[in-house]
């Protein structure tokens, strides 16, 4: 028996060729963002630009970091406050996600779908002796309560260590971001390291 050896190409296009002309796929019919790597697959009815993406080539994800020192100004106690500094996008490594706009220290859905994520933040801060210092998660500047970490802040310059997970459902243009609080006063919150780190959850 002789073996017979098909090779199939998929229409392809980058992102922007898929967007400008906007077509309507045959059904079950796939289209490539050659970019991207991210697949879609055609109904027969609906345009490129409303389809929604199948398992991505590339997973939507993106992770923002600060290094350097920044001060937070001082709220009422316990009250959250975001980060506000500008972070740095590991370009290399983001897909769908961008620095956010009302947050620069959160991640931005730039993906045009409503997506699963898993997200991790990390501060590291300090705000005066013996201060408690808390951590959530917040979407589109709302926190998550159910996100909340707390870590006390001893003497002699030692900073909080804080870190929370959470799945989050983030729609198209929305933001993940931290919001950090001082439990013990009403004080500024010096933040030394900050990361945030968002991957899609495939179901």
């Amino acid at each position: 028996m002789s073996e017979r050896i098909t090779r199939l190409r998929m229409r392809g296009g980058t992102a922007a060729e898929w967007t400008a002309a906007n077509p309507v796929l045959l059904s079950r019919e796939f289209g490539i963002e050659t970019d991207t790597r991210r697949l879609k697959m055609g109904d027969g009815t609906t345009a490129w630009a409303s389809l929604p993406y199948f398992l991505a080539g590339a997973d939507v994800r993106g992770q923002v970091s600060r290094l350097t020192s920044y001060q937070i100004p001082s709220a009422a106690q316990s009250v959250y406050r975001a980060i506000g500094a500008t972070g740095t996008l590991d370009t290399a490594t983001a897909s769908g996600l961008v620095l956010g706009t009302t947050d620069p220290m959160g991640l931005r859905n730039s993906n045009g779908n409503t997506v699963l994520l898993r997200v991790s933040g990390s501060v590291e801060a300090t705000a005066g002796n013996n201060n408690s210092l808390a951590l959530k998660l917040a979407v589109n500047g709302v926190v998550i309560d159910a996100t909340e970490t707390r870590s006390v802040h001893a003497s002699g310059g030692q900073d909080a260590k804080l870190t929370t997970t959470w799945m989050v459902s983030l729609p198209a243009n929305g933001e993940v971001s931290m919001q950090l609080a001082n439990l013990s006063a009403s004080a500024d919150i010096i933040v030394t390291r900050a990361r945030l780190v968002a991957s899609q959850v495939q179901l």
